[in-house]
């Protein structure tokens, strides 16, 4: 076993036995020679086969640095939380237990580091793999967030105005951590997300897009369906609700001005779309900004 990886890439996982496998074999065949990675599993108290397909893959994998632990608090965030803190590497990537990364990942992300030593998070881009086999009519660049998807083009680059990089694939130096705490366990979806970015940038930390930094993810046909953006959309709104509980009034207001302007937004654009036929696209624009706007006020979802 190594001492010291240069990186460790974290998996939190709670019940995914359908892509959990996937996503662990993908890091079977990385270009990164194994002594200078380290892979960590969190189990947050899965109750499916999540344990034997992770016991069976450590087994399977004796030349690799493997570590396996249950975080029984309930939560991606103290999941994450664990694993930053079991980890040894200088860099800490996270991906989702339903991405599978290309075999250059690893390395991809260590020469970034290494070439830009002033960045101290990236994000890359998220190619979404449906289960249905086609993207959904409704998606629009406006709903990738619904599907994790993320691609600002071919360069590396700062997001734009308000994006971040998705929780599904993004990668830190871990001294970070220390001064921006660590990920808030009050949230969840992707607010905890945000939270931990917008902690960077009152620290002065920089982080960017790196096109070169590549994951699929896994998009199962209940993800599709309405219900799934209806229940995204509200969660996203109650989650910014608990982030900025602390905030003070100010600030609230202001998120939900932003919230309706952007229901209003929606409106215009779905014209747009209403003017191509793109009928879905239309319904599901304005749809999403609606219920996000209403999971900000309702408590239980």
């Amino acid at each position: 076993m190594i001492n010291n990886p240069e990186i460790s890439i974290i998996i939190c996982t709670y019940n995914r036995e359908k892509f959990l496998p996937g996503a662990l074999i993908s890091l079977t065949n990385q270009t990164l020679d194994a002594s200078r990675f380290e892979i960590l599993i969190i189990n947050n108290n899965s109750t499916d086969s999540t344990e034997l397909i992770s016991s069976n893959f450590i087994t399977s994998n004796p030349k690799l640095n493997i570590k396996y632990f249950v975080e029984t608090q309930k939560g991606l965030s103290a999941a994450r939380n664990r694993g930053i803190k079991e980890s040894a590497g200088k860099l800490v990537a996270f991906i989702d237990d339903d991405a599978e990364v290309t075999n250059d990942y690893l390395e991809t992300a260590i020469d970034f580091f290494d070439s830009n030593p002033n960045i101290d998070a990236i994000g890359g881009k998220i190619i979404p793999v449906y289960e249905t086999g086609e993207e959904p009519k409704w998606l629009s660049k406006y709903l990738w967030g619904l599907v994790t998807k993320a691609d600002y083009g071919e360069n590396t680059r700062k997001y734009p105005v308000s994006k971040y990089p998705p929780g599904c694939s993004m990668v830190f130096k871990k001294e970070v951590f220390t001064i921006t705490g660590m990920f808030n366990t009050e949230l969840f979806l992707r607010s905890d997300d945000k939270y931990i970015f917008r902690r960077l940038e009152a620290a002065n930390k920089l982080y960017l897009y790196f096109p070169k930094l590549v994951v699929n993810h896994h998009i199962d046909k209940e993800r599709v369906t309405f219900e799934s953006v209806k229940k995204i959309s509200l969660i996203v709104g109650g989650s910014e609700r608990v982030r900025l509980q602390k905030s003070g009034i100010i600030k609230n207001i202001y998120k939900i001005i932003e919230y309706i302007f952007k229901l209003f937004a929606a409106i215009i654009i779905s014209f747009g779309f209403l003017s191509k036929f793109e009928f879905s696209k239309a319904e599901y624009i304005v749809k999403n900004r609606w219920y996000t706007l209403l999971g900000y006020f309702i408590t239980e979802f």
